[in-house]
């Protein structure tokens, strides 16, 4: 969170003074970030290959389209849900 001069960021603060700014909501903290180097840190992921009839592709579709949901969070939603399940 330290700021770079190089880029007119401003100086380097402490985490805790840096929570306190967020916290408050009356500074802008991207003064303090990194935003060139900032990154999503989230699950990690594999990808899968999966042959489907294509009536079920179709159903899917059909779902995706109605609920506004890609095909591909369809099967991921509906996979987490019976892998919970079984659990």
């Amino acid at each position: 969170m330290s700021g770079d001069s190089k880029k007119g960021r401003g100086a380097a603060i402490s985490v805790e003074g840096f929570d306190r700014l967020f916290d408050e909501g009356e500074v802008d903290i991207l003064q303090y970030c990194d935003v060139e180097n900032a990154r999503v840190v989230g699950p990690e992921t594999r990808t899968v290959a999966v042959d489907l009839p294509v009536k079920v592709f179709d159903a899917l579709e059909q779902e995706s389209g109605q609920t506004g949901t890609s095909v591909q969070d369809l099967i991921e939603t509906w996979i987490e849900e019976r892998v919970a399940a079984a659990r």
